[in-house]
């Protein structure tokens, strides 16, 4: 098995969505050619985010899951979900991390790229926006016009806010700037922003510095709502039936285990995830999925139709890949 070599939360932050123009259209590659059950390809490259959210792939590999599926992995750090959509399309990965936000757009704009599996969603309390102790916005209604940080718009900081927002029938809109994740605490801190969007660990970090949460973006429509998946390419997954079938079920036998043993998860995430052992201890998790959820990625799509980020006859069924026993 070949190691990844594991890079810093500040290097995850650099996140940055990239256009897909020139990706071209590509045939969905969900039903594509029959598995015969020989793999037409062992040795394969993952595009990885040391995050909890995709902690699934980490698992796999450092449990044998992927030796036992017949797959030597390499994972690959990249920066963000955007670069690794960029990569399975342009096949320089095989597979990679996402969030169904990012690739729904993407896909909806041509990109030739399959969601191959489905890894979490989010955990209560998972997202939050916070400002400094003593800043005068207190709630929700307080953020409209302000300068609020996030790592990439167009992403789940955002869109949730926005989601959220539209449920509870307001119209409130902040000034959504982007700022590295490692970088907001200290732009609240000095003021250069109002306020900032943070997933785990990062919120815990806010919170630990002192920071005030005003609103939690995880409730209401966003309950538990699917976010983290894996892709790869069209042309990769039509030439390689078996091997997406083993990779896809490695990924799920993974979430099933960590579903089912959260205590030895928290005990094993800081050796992944460069998170703090304390934190690992209190962070909230993500919500692992054993399973390809549809209806859960439908609602996703639903969302961004409504806020006019994809088509209305845009078809995520169109763009999931399915195991046979799905």
């Amino acid at each position: 098995m070949k190691r990844v070599r594991l890079i810093s939360l500040a290097a995850v932050a650099a996140c940055g969505i990239l256009a897909m123009s020139g990706c071209g259209n590509g045939e969905s590659a969900s039903s594509g050619s029959a598995a015969d059950g020989k793999l037409e390809k062992t040795a394969i490259t993952v595009g990885v985010l040391p995050l909890a959210d995709y902690g699934a792939v980490y698992w796999a590999e450092e449990k044998g899951l992927f030796e036992k599926a017949g797959l030597d992995v390499t994972l690959e750090p990249i920066q963000g979900g955007p670069i690794g959509i960029q990569k399975v399309a342009s096949g320089e990965l095989d597979f990679a991390i996402a969030n169904t936000i990012s690739a729904s757009i993407t896909q909806a704009q041509g990109a030739p790229i399959t969601d191959v599996a489905y890894t979490s969603s989010l955990g209560a309390g998972s997202g939050i926006v916070f400002v400094k102790p003593d800043s005068p916005i207190k709630a929700i209604d307080d953020l409209n016009g302000k300068t609020v940080g996030t790592n990439t718009t167009r992403n789940i900081g955002d869109v949730t806010f926005a989601n959220l927002v539209q449920s509870e029938h307001k119209d409130i809109k902040p000034n959504w700037v982007e700022v590295p994740f490692s970088e907001m605490i200290s732009g609240v801190q000095a003021g250069s922003i109002e306020a900032g969007y943070a997933p785990e660990p990062f919120s815990s970090a806010a919170k630990e510095a002192g920071m005030r949460q005003v609103v939690d973006l995880t409730t209401g429509p966003n309950e538990n709502l699917a976010a983290s998946i894996f892709v790869a390419g069209n042309r990769f997954m039509q030439a390689n039936p078996d091997t997406t079938k083993a990779f896809a079920e490695a990924i799920y036998a993974a979430g099933g285990q960590m579903s089912a043993d959260e205590a030895a998860v928290r005990s094993w995430l800081p050796g992944v995830a460069k998170v703090p052992a304390d934190i690992a201890q209190t962070m909230v998790m993500p919500n692992y999925s054993s399973a390809m959820d549809l209806p859960a990625l439908e609602k996703v799509a639903t969302m961004l139709k409504q806020q006019g980020l994809v088509p209305e006859d845009f078809d995520i069924s169109e763009h999931v890949y399915r195991l046979p026993t799905d």
